[in-house]
């Protein structure tokens, strides 16, 4: 058995806390300027890096089909269903209502994932080159037709394929000098650079960095689409690298816990959503800020633990696959 790399558990693991984070950080983005910026900065990288890795794990090449829909597909159709009866049962959904075409909250991901998969296929009929030049391009013009929209997260699925195809595509002995690179002070530069060009922009929504719009829905000037999902590919490479710099290659107690991020990521929607449908009305401080990011790692901590995974293999032995 190919041992594990303690890298990239620590990467996955840092990544899930942040995006646990991002979503209990939501509901307070408009407290505090600082909340709505750091809630974008996190935003811009953290999900691309997600996809760079699994790209990056794809290097055997792709895999067959029925594979992936029993390690993917299946796993989705459960959770439909269970966030479709869990939305109705806290009010979120007055009645039950089932649509399997649009992913329920952050079940985008199963699917895309399957998604960036299948069209790994194309490096059988293309170039590698090819294949990642033709993926840039069908992200930036994806968001021009509106027919793409939420319907199987095509929008997002096309929009992120880039990061997925970048991460395939990088070789190991560049992953390497990135990891003993000595000068981490360049991860705060680059990470200092990302935030103030964050916080300079007065324009920026959610589906800059969500990429699950048609540029139409959330631009004043839909032309300027392309160049602004180019603008945000670049800023989402800045702060992989800056993210990766950081990144401790050495196996910790922790490290283990970055093997269940998907469990993490599929889990933890059941409490956030939960809390959301209290509809609090209330202001965080600093010092909440930081509980509750503090929160957000020890929810991670305990939903990477081996007690629920083990669980999660007893209950349904499909959903298996590694974040």
């Amino acid at each position: 058995m190919e041992k594990r790399d303690a890298y990239f558990d620590n990467a996955k693991l840092f990544l899930m806390i942040l995006v646990v984070f991002g979503h209990f950080l939501q509901p307070f983005m408009d407290d505090h300027p600082l909340y709505n910026d750091l809630y974008y900065f996190i935003f811009t990288f953290h999900m691309p890096a997600f996809i760079l890795i699994s790209g990056y794990f794809a290097k055997n090449g792709p895999k067959p089909i029925m594979s992936l829909v029993k390690k993917l597909l299946l796993p989705y159709l459960f959770f439909q269903v269970l966030y479709s009866c869990y939305y109705t049962l806290i009010g979120l959904q007055d009645s039950f209502s089932l649509d399997l075409g649009i992913p329920q909250w952050s079940l985008w991901f199963l699917l895309s994932l399957f998604g960036w998969n299948v069209l790994l296929h194309l490096i059988n009929y293309f170039s590698v080159k090819q294949v990642l030049i033709g993926s840039v391009i069908l992200a930036l013009l994806v968001g021009y037709f509106p027919i793409f929209d939420r319907y199987l997260a095509i929008q997002r699925t096309l929009a992120f394929f880039p990061y997925f195809m970048v991460g395939y595509v990088i070789p190991k002995s560049w992953v390497e000098k990135l990891k003993a690179y000595p000068k981490k002070w360049m991860a705060l530069l680059l990470f200092s650079g990302l935030f103030l060009f964050i916080q300079g922009n007065d324009l920026i929504n959610k589906y800059w960095v969500f990429g699950s719009k048609p540029y139409e829905d959330y631009l004043a000037h839909p032309l300027l689409g392309g160049p602004q999902r180019l603008l945000f590919f670049v800023a989402g490479l800045i702060g992989i690298i800056a993210f990766l710099l950081l990144v401790p290659k050495e196996r910790h107690f922790f490290s283990n816990w970055g093997k269940n991020t998907l469990t993490v990521y599929l889990l933890h929607g059941f409490l956030v959503k939960g809390l959301r449908a209290l509809e609090y009305d209330f202001e965080i401080s600093s010092l909440e800020l930081v509980l509750l990011f503090i929160g957000s790692m020890l929810l991670t901590a305990a939903l990477s633990s081996r007690r629920v995974g083990q669980w999660i293999k007893k209950g349904k032995r499909v959903l298996q696959p590694s974040l």
